[in-house]
């Protein structure tokens, strides 16, 4: 199970607000060296969208919570996002190979369109297949450990 830290920023009705407290990838991003992630980041400000969770255990606003993902979901999610893309500008590369023979300007276009196409029904179906398996679930709440 992948896991995050995380704290609870407000409640709406039976929803929790929970903000995921973000960690540098490394330590080489605070001694600003390194692969450039760090530097990335800050130019474009560390953006973090809050969570809403059904406030099963009775949450307040202020209580530190640890979420967790299943590992098998968010490796298939992972596999659904990167995979299906890279697999669509192949197929558009190798059909636009084997209609327009060595016209480069067909290949290129033609495999964007199979990304691009392949990037929205990934999108699609990691949306209606794995919602519910990609919802975070509380496992931990101010230190102690929930079922």
């Amino acid at each position: 199970m992948t896991k995050q830290q995380a704290i609870v920023t407000g409640l709406d009705g039976d929803l929790a607000i929970i903000e995921v407290q973000s960690h540098g990838a490394c330590s080489q991003c605070e001694l600003s060296r390194g692969c450039g992630t760090g530097a990335l980041g800050r130019l474009l400000g560390h953006r973090s969208r809050p969570l809403t969770v059904r406030n099963e255990y009775n949450l307040k606003t202020g209580d530190k919570v640890v979420l967790g993902i299943q590992d098998k979901a968010f490796l298939n999610v992972s596999l659904l996002i990167y995979g299906l893309p890279l697999l669509g500008l192949m197929v558009g590369g190798l059909l636009a190979q084997g209609l327009s023979g060595n016209s480069d300007m067909v290949t290129i276009m033609l495999a964007a369109v199979g990304f691009s196409s392949a990037l929205t029904c990934s999108a699609v179906i990691a949306k209606s297949r794995f919602s519910r398996q990609f919802n975070p679930l509380i496992v931990e709440i101010n230190g102690e450990l929930k079922g």
